[in-house]
């Protein structure tokens, strides 16, 4: 069962180590790329306050810093399979879903149900604020983005989807025997992880970090529901590439030549669509699957 993690071994040494090992993969050894890129085009050098500000005065293409910011987590990800494997004899399947195999049709079932969401929250808004969004498509620019967003931005989200939903998720429902309050700390955990994104110094800690937690105790919710991370890994993995393929704004922490540019951000508004796409994500996804309240099961 999914959220059985005495599977394996499971000292706190062991939890202690696997969170260090991960944290130098992705966030020193995986930045390496990116620090070399940025020193050699000055924008280590500009006296930028921000990695925004960086990141347009190297002068580097927005699709390569793009290619670059996915880097730490392409390397956080491999580093924490592995590791979890080495220290508790766990592997990629134990640690992401109670079933047999990991269930992809899940996964995009999450993914298209999560697309559908959020044309209908853009397209409703553009039609209350009409123009808010700009055109701003590249049509060179956005294939290749198209590409990467397609194949990198599923390792970044699969690096925080297991980390949170799947390893850490196990690890606190073994320490504290309720795995609510274990969806509550890794929530409260993936919100903290995003605090120095530069939405949250543009738009106010409380409602950034509100919509962050938000987002956490979806996933954390639908993980143990599903028995499984599958669904939430496809949502965010969609929620994340419809935001680089389609919206971008300055104060977003992925820069890209995405097809608009919103030149007018509500955060309120931003966090009340979220809530309400939240509920009709979870009572389709209830519907649809047959969930329960009762202990998870494992099934092939």
């Amino acid at each position: 069962m999914f959220l059985k993690a005495q599977k394996g071994k499971n000292q706190f040494w062991r939890y202690l180590v696997t969170l260090v090992v991960v944290l130098i993969a992705s966030q020193l050894i995986g930045a390496v790329p990116l620090m070399i890129a940025l020193q050699q085009n000055g924008g280590l050098s500009s006296g930028a306050l921000d990695m925004n500000e960086m990141f347009a005065n190297s002068g580097l293409s927005k699709n390569t810093l793009f290619i670059l910011m996915m880097i730490p987590f392409l390397v956080g990800f491999w580093a924490m399979i592995w590791t979890i494997k080495q220290l508790h004899d766990r592997t990629f399947t134990d640690t992401t879903t109670g079933f047999y195999r990991f269930r992809w049709a899940r996964f995009f079932k999450g993914f298209f149900l999560w697309i559908v969401l959020s044309v209908v929250i853009v397209g409703l808004g553009e039609l209350m604020m009409p123009g808010t969004l700009e055109w701003n498509f590249q049509p060179s620019q956005f294939l290749v983005l198209l590409v990467l967003s397609l194949i990198l931005i599923p390792f970044q989200t699969g690096f925080e989807e297991i980390l949170f939903r799947g390893y850490l998720l196990q690890g606190f429902k073994l320490l504290t025997k309720n795995k609510w309050i274990a969806v509550f700390i890794t929530s409260l955990g993936f919100a903290l992880l995003h605090i120095f994104n530069p939405e949250v110094a543009e738009f106010g800690m409380w409602i950034a970090m509100a919509q962050y937690m938000t987002f956490g105790l979806l996933f954390g919710i639908v993980t143990v529901l599903d028995n499984g991370l599958e669904l939430a890994w496809g949502t965010h993995a969609a929620n994340n590439i419809f935001l680089s393929l389609f919206i971008t704004h300055e104060a977003s922490a992925l820069q890209t030549p995405a097809m608009f540019r919103a030149t007018e951000i509500y955060p309120l508004m931003d966090f009340i669509s979220l809530f309400i796409a939240g509920l009709i994500f979870l009572g389709v996804c209830w519907k649809w699957f047959g969930w329960n309240l009762k202990e998870e099961t494992t099934v092939a």
